[in-house]
């Protein structure tokens, strides 16, 4: 049985895609940047909230996890082409990011590192190299964990869950180590590569696994159970989701992200949403990976004097997502025609 539905997972990944706006925008050094209109302990609330937005990842890679492992139930001798025919889609939307973005505009704005040379083009459209847009580390790291989920998902099937969060997490563990505190091991480009690649893959195999265990076990059914006994439901919501976002300011160490991400999925998946607020996600999920992959172009490549100039944060945030969603449809219209090819 599905526990989250498809509505409620692109609700879930529409907001891991606003909070990854949030989390780009605002964890940074805020001085020559923007006017915050609050600062709490020296620093600007705007930051304090984008340490709680990098459970983005986390919140992607579990609904991601649940998903598939759902579909791995469903269809398993028809589960790798599937897959397959997954990536194809997101690579098409990768390829035409690249030729509007770094090619095109690049071009365009007479920008000297954009598109670069011909092998700088081929290594960023196959997702070996992300140097047009640092934070599409987590499309190769993604697809490298579809490519692995049908082992992943074997092995939950056929070996106690038990065991295989263990060899999961003990993973993660060591992932997070070599991610974090040992970044500078290797001068090799090439070896430097599978460093960081490895690392990530730790990390996000352990937050998408998290999904299919979370499927397996009916952990979104059974918190909805006791849930369900609490009245006045979603107020008690909203102060749990504010409640983590305390405590992260607290500990902000990336290690209990998933953590985080996993407490607010189980919440979400119980708040009453308006009607306003359900169809905007809605409207929002369309575009999630399109958002994701040219937003970097906005504030960082081409426009981040424009983007920032608004000076208030939220101000800021919006006119991000408004650029982010006016790109998505200009993708859209190629993608519509180019997709039959695929």
């Amino acid at each position: 049985m599905m526990e989250l539905s498809v509505k409620k997972s692109n609700h879930l990944k529409a907001m891991a895609i606003l909070m990854m706006l949030w989390l780009h925008l605002f964890n940074v050094n805020y001085k020559g940047l923007y006017n915050p209109a609050i600062l709490v302990a020296g620093q600007p609330l705007s930051f304090y909230i984008s340490i709680f937005c990098d459970a983005c990842v986390p919140i992607f890679a579990f609904v991601s996890g649940y998903g598939l492992y759902y579909k791995y139930q469903k269809k398993k001798d028809f589960f790798a082409r599937e897959n397959r025919f997954r990536l194809k889609k997101m690579y098409l939307n990768l390829w035409i990011v690249i030729l509007l973005f770094p090619i095109l505009l690049g071009l365009f704005l007479q920008e000297p590192q954009y598109p670069g040379s011909m092998l700088k083009i081929l290594m960023n459209s196959t997702a070996i190299q992300t140097s047009y847009s640092g934070i599409w580390w987590y499309f190769t790291t993604y697809v490298l964990v579809v490519l692995s989920s049908k082992f992943l998902f074997y092995l939950l099937d056929r070996y106690s869950t038990y065991v295989v969060f263990v060899m999961s997490f003990v993973l993660y563990l060591i992932a997070f180590y070599f991610r974090v505190y040992k970044t500078d091991l290797f001068s090799n480009e090439v070896l430097k590569w599978f460093h960081n690649q490895g690392a990530r893959y730790g990390l996000v195999q352990f937050e998408f696994l998290l999904g299919a265990i979370a499927l397996k076990h009916q952990w979104i059914t059974k918190f909805s159970k006791l849930y369900s006994k609490i009245k006045f439901g979603t107020v008690v919501g909203i102060i749990l989701i504010i409640f983590m976002f305390i405590t992260r300011c607290f500990v902000p160490n990336l290690f209990v992200a998933p953590l985080c991400a996993i407490a607010f999925t189980l919440v979400w998946n119980n708040l009453t949403l308006g009607r306003f607020i359900e169809r905007s996600l809605d409207f929002l999920s369309v575009h999630s990976t399109n958002v994701w992959l040219c937003h970097s172009f906005f504030y960082a490549a081409f426009f981040r004097d424009f983007i920032y100039s608004p000076n208030l944060p939220i101000f800021i945030f919006v006119l991000l997502l408004s650029c982010s969603l006016l790109g998505s449809f200009v993708i859209n219209f190629f993608y519509n025609r180019l997709q039959k090819y695929f």
